[in-house]
């Protein structure tokens, strides 16, 4: 694509030397390595405590790197009217310190560009799930905890005979049986 700018070239004897203008072409599309270097040079922006200002800062360098990477060609020259050679460093030099024709040139690589590189970043920072179909409430569950049956009373009589103990019954004279019998024994 074609954009046809006002001329950034130095004038040659006081005059303007593209009266026409100059024109950047444009990449049709960018390719693997520029896609990625851009999207990856956004990771480089550091966050403060201004997330509205760090989107304005985003979407600034996102524009940059459309001009760094998508630029072709162009037909600027320096003061000998040799072609000046397209380099991140003459695009920021020559054409984004000019606010006017970078705008220009930036709006036409917003309507190439935008799809390719913003719709992944988009994809990747998502932090909703992807809408599904439900039926009925996706509200969790509330079960409420069942009584806990009370512990019973403990005892205080045991019924249960336990190894080396003998089963007793109480006289009328005071002397368990158990203590007749061991005397009677020995």
């Amino acid at each position: 694509m074609d954009v046809q700018i006002t001329c950034l070239c130095p004038p040659k004897d006081e005059a303007v030397r593209h009266p026409d203008g100059d024109t950047i072409t444009l990449r049709d599309k960018l390719d693997f390595f520029r896609a990625t270097a851009i999207r990856k040079g956004l990771s480089f922006i550091e966050s403060d405590d201004d997330e509205g200002g760090r989107a304005y800062e985003v979407l600034a360098r996102l524009t940059e790197g459309y001009l760094l990477f998508g630029i072709e060609r162009w037909s600027l020259v320096d003061e000998k009217g040799k072609a000046v050679p397209l380099s991140h460093s003459n695009i920021r030099s020559r054409l984004l310190e000019n606010f006017e024709a970078a705008g220009k040139v930036a709006d036409a690589a917003d309507e190439l560009y935008a799809k390719a590189i913003l719709l992944p970043l988009m994809a990747g920072a998502s932090t909703s799930s992807p809408p599904t179909p439900t039926n009925g409430s996706t509200s969790p569950l509330t079960v409420l905890p069942k009584k806990s049956p009370k512990p019973s009373k403990r005892s205080s009589t045991s019924t249960t005979q336990t190894g080396g103990t003998e089963a007793t019954s109480s006289s009328l004279a005071g002397v368990s049986s158990t203590s007749q019998s061991s005397e009677s024994a020995a």
